[in-house]
């Protein structure tokens, strides 16, 4: 089924959502609007106004919908009254678009019940407080952001960026914050200088900032609010490039604009109409983002601007839809500290480095050592030297402490209790200490059964003889995970191939991985995978008798470009993210994260070995199968 065709079918269902009330009230449905600024503002105001006017087309013009607007509100006793007014007047639905109006609304709400509001950006629908009928709406504009950064970042040619905010609050430090992520993950050395003019609608003050930053070295800029004509104006002078956000304002500046992050409230507006409809008056907090009601829209009609930049752009969309990057929506204003303490070494080339790889990518996205201060400690195979390494970091006051390995799990719940403001996390696991009474741990998980399913369909259809060997470290944790689904893989792919499964019972002794991949290779096997920190020995082995490997937890191919058909990689950085704004945001504990094909966390990467087209077809059909649910891939294996 279409998207055209399922849109068709949503208007219908609106409309008759809307003709069912406007029977049942003898009329259009009433929409009220309190706006900042005006609806011509090309910013936060006319993006929700355009909404509210395309959703009246669609219902069937002002006969179904009638919209009134109040502009120009900056005073918020003002816009009190003006909510009121049309609350008395009996509109049904009244919209304060600026996070300033909260407290106004929330009292107006209780007097008038029968009165939907809505306001943004926020996600408190006045539940806790007893309301229902408060719908709220927020924005993730960090997404935007991050994209616009890292273009900018690429971008500029002094080295220096401007960012004219208004005030740091609402979805203006949200952009703003994840414009200073993309920026330092696409160009590190790139200053970033950001200033706020402490006003909504003040040009001139915007114009006087941009042209600040003009004089020291600025040669992009961006900047949010219905202040930003002046700054824009300001840019343009100089001959720089502008980035936008709230609405696409290319139009205005086609020769300055580069990219616009876009809102759509129109989705928000249709499904408070249809709540409505459907007798609930509030109750929903709406969240858009890049999967719905955020748009990019980039001016390549644009000269000057390198096709790479353009590219990137793309490619960091692509990366936040799919989970591989996740911009914050909160920076620390000091350092934030973590530690990690991993079994084996930053360079393993297997767990621990996917881990350490994660912590010094979130650092740089975040600013660098001045952001994030990482300390580590590495080849704790002894769970009691790891405990003590663990306890010294919680007393050191870091701010995350992080247990690189299930093994770890009970020494950290023994510390969790005795250090209640430091967050702790551990992995492979998901037992976060909830049941203990526990608020302050995290857990994580890779879901390996996936890419080892993947990685499985590709070895049965590369192996010649038929013959598949595993060297397993022992059979537990994402390991087990890996191997169960690298199995199922080769069986659906060739029921017939020869599967040799060996356990070393270690992590992390190489020669003995050595010594298993050539008891294999003798009997027959000419592909090979394996996990943990012992598989340079197993690699080495295979490559020597120009076998071919397939592995997990990190990119392999780099090490034996020849030999590794592919790897799975973790990608721990997102879940990093999340635990770091969790973590500033005051939620120390209480969440399990998982990596999955479908999040990003798992990825697929290929190495440099020429294959048949026919096996990345099938590698990318299992990998599909599995995002869809079409393939079902079993963490544990029925026993023979």
């Amino acid at each position: 089924m279409s998207r055209k065709f399922l849109a068709l079918i949503l208007i219908l269902l609106l409309s008759l959502c809307v003709a069912g009330l406007s029977s049942a009230q003898d009329g259009p449905v009433r929409v009220a609007i309190i706006l900042p600024s005006s609806t011509t503002d090309l910013s936060w105001s006319q993006a929700l106004y355009d909404a509210a006017v395309a959703v009246q087309t669609e219902m069937g013009g002002e006969e179904a919908v009638e919209i009134a607007v109040s502009e120009n509100t900056w005073d918020v006793t003002a816009a009190a009254d003006a909510m009121r007014g049309y609350a008395e007047e009996g509109y049904n639905i009244v919209i304060a678009h600026g996070t300033q109006y909260g407290s106004s609304l929330f009292e107006l709400a209780s007097e008038f019940p029968d009165t939907s509001f809505a306001w943004g950006t926020s996600s408190d629908a006045g539940m806790d407080a007893g309301l229902t009928n408060v719908f709220a709406y927020d924005v993730r504009a960090q997404q935007g952001g991050y994209i616009n950064g890292c273009m900018a970042g690429l971008l500029t040619e002094s080295g220096v960026i401007g960012v004219v905010g208004p005030v740091p609050a609402g979805d203006a430090i949200l952009y703003n914050n994840g414009f200073e992520q993309g920026v330092n993950a696409c160009n590190p050395a790139a200053e970033v200088l950001v200033a706020y003019t402490g006003s909504f609608g003040d040009t001139a003050l915007a114009a006087e900032t941009a042209n600040t930053q003009i004089a020291a070295g600025a040669d992009v800029l961006t900047g949010s609010a219905q202040q930003v004509p002046g700054a824009i104006d300001a840019i343009e002078a100089a001959g720089g490039y502008w980035f936008s956000t709230d609405v696409d304002q290319a139009p205005n500046w086609p020769e300055t604009v580069v990219a616009s992050m876009a809102y759509d409230f129109s989705g928000v507006i249709e499904d408070i109409i249809a709540k409505r409809a459907s007798g609930v008056n509030g109750g929903t907090a709406y969240e858009l983002n890049l999967e719905d009601g955020v748009t990019m829209v980039y001016n390549e009609a644009l000269e000057g601007v390198p096709a790479e930049v353009w590219e990137a752009g793309r490619q960091a969309e692509a990366d936040i839809r799919s989970g591989v990057v996740y911009p914050l929506a909160v920076l620390p204003e000091e350092p934030f500290r973590i530690a990690i303490v991993m079994p084996s070494a930053t360079t393993d080339l297997a767990w621990s480095q996917a881990g350490y790889d994660a912590l010094v990518e979130i650092q740089q996205q975040l600013g660098g050592e001045d952001a994030v201060e990482i300390a580590y400690t590495e080849g704790m195979f002894d769970v009691t030297a790891a405990a003590e390494a663990l306890r010294g970091y919680a007393e050191d006051g870091y701010d995350l402490v992080i247990a690189h390995g299930t093994q770890y799990g009970t020494s950290l719940f023994e510390l969790a209790p005795d250090y209640p403001e430091t967050a702790f996390a551990w992995g492979t696991a998901t037992d976060t200490g909830v049941d203990q009474g526990l608020t302050n741990i995290y857990a994580y998980e890779a879901g390996a059964e996936q890419g080892g399913y993947v990685n499985g369909v590709m070895a049965a259809m590369l192996s010649e003889a038929g013959t598949i060997g595993i060297v397993g470290p022992v059979p537990a944790g994402d390991a087990l995970l890996y191997i169960n689904g690298f199995q199922q893989g080769v069986l659906a792919t060739n029921p017939d191939a020869n599967i040799l499964l060996a356990y070393t019972g270690s992590f992390g002794d190489t020669a003995l991985a050595a010594e298993t991949a050539n008891t294999q290779i003798s009997a027959g096997a000419d592909v090979l995978t394996g996990s943990a920190q012992q598989v340079p020995g197993a690699i080495d082995a295979v490559q020597a008798v120009g076998g071919y490997w397939f592995g997990t937890q990190s990119d392999q191919s780099g090490n034996w470009p020849e030999t590794v058909v592919a790897s799975q990689v973790y990608n721990w950085t997102p879940v990093v993210g999340s635990m770091i704004e969790n973590v500033l945001k005051g939620t120390l504990g209480g969440e399990a994260f998982n990596l999955t094909l479908n999040n990003g966390g798992l990825e697929i990467v290929y190495g440099g070995v020429e294959v048949p087209q026919e096996i990345i077809d099938a590698a990318n059909a299992a990998i599909a199968g599995i995002q869809s649910g079409e393939i079902v891939v079993q963490q544990e294996l029925p026993e023979a």
